[in-house]
């Protein structure tokens, strides 16, 4: 899965989960984590949502969407060499256990209309 945005807009990301069968499952997950990161070594975050703080909403039975704001990525680097793409995973937990993790590529592509442009 690939995430591709400008630094410093708003993107809704919206996510399904499926059952072993495909089908769209309703379990009350206790936690959902959408984490950005550097490198997946890396300790530190550049930014969380967390279904518990309502950074994730559940939109229908399966569904559920990420709001990504202007804040969450204003300050990270886009087109840098060492690491020109970041890392993001959906860690799903149900009660005190992990799970699914989903991973994939999360892009930073350059601001074109900056805020004080608005």
């Amino acid at each position: 899965m690939m995430i591709r945005m400008p630094r410093g807009d708003i993107r809704l990301v919206r996510f399904l989960i499926n059952d072993l069968n495909g089908t769209s499952t309703d379990v009350d997950f206790t936690e959902i984590y959408f984490t950005v990161k550097r490198t997946a070594r890396d300790r530190l975050y550049e930014f969380q949502k967390r279904l518990s703080t309502g950074e994730i909403t559940k939109i229908n039975l399966g569904d559920y969407q990420i709001k990504i704001e202007p804040g969450d990525t204003n300050k990270m680097l886009v087109n840098n060499p060492r690491f020109p793409n970041y890392v993001f995973d959906i860690q799903l937990n149900y009660k005190d256990m992990i799970k699914e993790t989903f991973t994939g590529t999360f892009v930073l592509t350059d601001e074109v209309t900056y805020a004080e442009n608005e």
